[in-house]
């Protein structure tokens, strides 16, 4: 059994894997003070759900937070007597090159999006990861090329908030329509509609300067939502992310025997 974990801004994915079958929790980041504190939240997940924690032999992370690194570092070393494995770009897995300027500034995320995207979907996968920022990563002919970040949209309706007086916060939810009738609808005509159409076109751009057609898969938590709105959204893997984190932690283990 594999007890994974998806560090991010504002949540932290929990997985729990027996046998490639996930159980999954989310906890805030920021409420993660401490090794025992996560132990405590862990031991009454895992006993609401049955789950032995003694039976967990490998324990994997992707984590965009560096503040809160040492903290599972710790719990790992603490309470399962072994090393936590980080995601990272300068370890090798599936034969992926990073062919970018910098590789080791990829974001463990992005990375983990990148293995499962090859292992699942094939060499050529523009992956989309609606998070805190969006991520939109090209795998192409088996290899990472680059990509994009673009704020996410919660982000960006807060900045819109925190900068203006009369605005009121609103639902994230895709309208059906083009011209609002109100405020609310205004707002996520704006926000929701902007930030979609403009990935849209980047998609159409990558196809366009490296003249191939790519499988498209989404993740993240606005990923579901987003299926009904075009055809660039229709394949989601929710669990993208672990299953990416899974897979390194696999590859390492093995090349340690």
């Amino acid at each position: 059994m594999e007890l994974l974990f998806d560090v991010g801004n504002t949540h932290t994915v929990v997985g729990y894997c027996n046998n490639n079958d996930f159980k999954i929790w989310r906890i805030g980041t920021k409420n993660i003070e401490s090794e025992d504190e996560l132990f405590s939240k862990l031991y009454n997940i895992f006993k609401f759900n049955k789950i032995n924690m003694e039976e967990i032999k490998d324990v994997g992370i992707s984590s965009v937070v560096p503040s809160k690194n040492f903290i599972f570092q710790n719990f790992v070393r603490k309470y399962f007597n072994t090393e936590l494995c980080f995601v990272n770009a300068q370890t090798k897995v599936l034969k992926i090159q990073y062919l970018v300027d910098y590789p080791n500034e990829v974001g463990a995320d992005r990375i983990s999006n990148i293995i499962a995207s090859k292992k699942e979907y094939g060499n050529n996968v523009i992956a989309i990861d609606f998070g805190t920022a969006i991520t939109i990563d090209v795998l192409k002919e088996g290899n990472f090329i680059g990509g994009s970040i673009i704020p996410g949209f919660k982000t960006s309706m807060l900045a819109l908030f925190s900068n203006t007086a009369k605005l009121p916060q609103v639902e994230l939810k895709v309208p059906k329509y083009s011209i609002g009738k109100n405020t609310i609808d205004n707002i996520q005509i704006g926000v929701l509609k902007t930030t979609l159409f403009g990935i849209e076109r980047i998609i159409e751009e990558i196809k366009r300067e490296t003249n191939t057609d790519y499988k498209i898969v989404t993740t993240g938590g606005m990923g579901k939502s987003l299926k009904k709105f075009s055809k660039s959204f229709e394949n989601y893997d929710s669990n993208l992310t672990l299953k990416g984190i899974l897979y390194y932690l696999k590859e390492i283990k093995r090349g340690e025997k």
